[in-house]
């Protein structure tokens, strides 16, 4: 009975916080390769675009994406007045990158593209697998699972074959996430395991994410247990290198997965580390969903003192939104109405 209602309680929360990894696409067309000749005049010129690619970094990071990729792409005016085509292309990565961020996966394929054609100019295969895993992973979000997959065969083969260990691990993940959706899920683990294995030491947060994926594909065979496990190596490294974002989606995992085993105890803990992390994170509407989950968890097991208390918290949360009509600030109230009810 408690297994039951403790997941009407609080099976949705994964759902509710998650935030999903997204790679990146294409093969490119070939171009023929032509001499780049870098202007070596006019100094200002150069140091004005390198410090507007200096200025998009520092709006990126404060939440500006719009902003950044304006900059970026003055920053790329400057950089062809002197014909810097590696510059213009290592800052069209940049603006892509932007755009996924906002979710404009059109602008953002397109501007890979670009990429790829200054990355076969300047024979830069590194360059060009790079745009062009970004451009599969995008088909994949899309639906677009049959050009992905013809697109990312030739990327695999190209990468193995260029020793890129970094976007052969990538291409495997992106093969993975392909046979998931097709739901063959043994064969989407063996692709994880494989990319795993290939990817550089360096790029452990990229490493946390395929362990994310293995996880799911894990949860969808029932296999909770190895999920766990799996969701937990995510998390050991989001700790480790104190990256918050893989941080709460390995946490809103494995939430889930003990759900499944159940063990409530653990999820209380995990329940009370993510509100705590939303809050480092500086996302009180999140810590506030966590809270009225905690307290559903307290009810379920019958300790209305502390189902009080996170339903308490959960308001006080909500509250910090400062919109009093909020449907967070509601919900936690009327669950503090409804225990004084009991």
């Amino acid at each position: 009975m408690y297994r039951k209602r403790q997941k009407m309680s609080v099976a949705n929360i994964g759902a509710k916080i998650l935030a999903a990894f997204v790679g990146a696409i294409i093969v490119p067309m070939p171009m023929q390769s032509q001499q780049v000749t870098i202007n070596p005049e006019n100094r200002a010129v150069r140091d004005e675009a390198d410090r507007l690619l200096d200025v998009g970094y520092t709006q990126l990071k404060d939440g500006q994406p719009r902003e950044a990729i304006k900059t970026w792409l003055y920053a790329i005016g400057y950089y062809r007045r002197v014909n810097d085509q590696a510059a213009i292309s290592y800052t069209l990565a940049r603006v892509s990158d932007a755009y996924e961020l906002l979710g404009a996966s059109n602008a953002a394929q397109d501007t890979s593209r670009q990429r790829i054609g200054y990355a076969n100019t300047l024979q830069d295969n590194g360059a060009k697998l790079e745009s062009s895993n970004n451009l599969v992973s995008l088909e994949i979000a899309q639906g677009k699972l049959e050009s992905a997959s013809k697109l990312n065969k030739a990327i695999l083969e190209l990468s193995i074959q260029n020793e890129q260990g970094m976007n052969t691990a990538i291409a495997l993940n992106n093969r993975g996430l392909i046979a998931e959706r097709y739901g063959n899920h043994l064969e989407a683990l063996k692709q994880y395991y494989a990319s795993i294995k290939a990817h550089p030491m360096r790029e452990a947060i990229g490493k946390g994410y395929t362990y994310i994926n293995s996880g799911d594909s894990l949860m969808a065979l029932e296999n909770y247990k190895t999920a766990i496990t799996n969701y937990g190596m995510a998390l050991a490294i989001a700790r480790q290198y104190r990256n918050y974002k893989l941080m709460s989606v390995a946490s809103d995992r494995i939430i889930a997965a003990y759900l499944e085993v159940p063990n409530f105890y653990r999820i209380e803990e995990l329940l009370q580390n993510r509100s705590s992390l939303a809050l480092v994170m500086g996302d009180p509407e999140t810590a506030s969903i966590v809270q009225r989950y905690l307290g559903d968890l307290y009810l379920s097991l019958g300790n209305l003192p502390k189902a009080r208390a996170a339903y308490q918290e959960s308001y006080d949360f909500a509250a910090m939104l400062r919109n009093n009509t909020s449907l967070h600030l509601r919900e936690a109230y009327y669950k503090l109405q409804e225990l004084e009810r009991l």
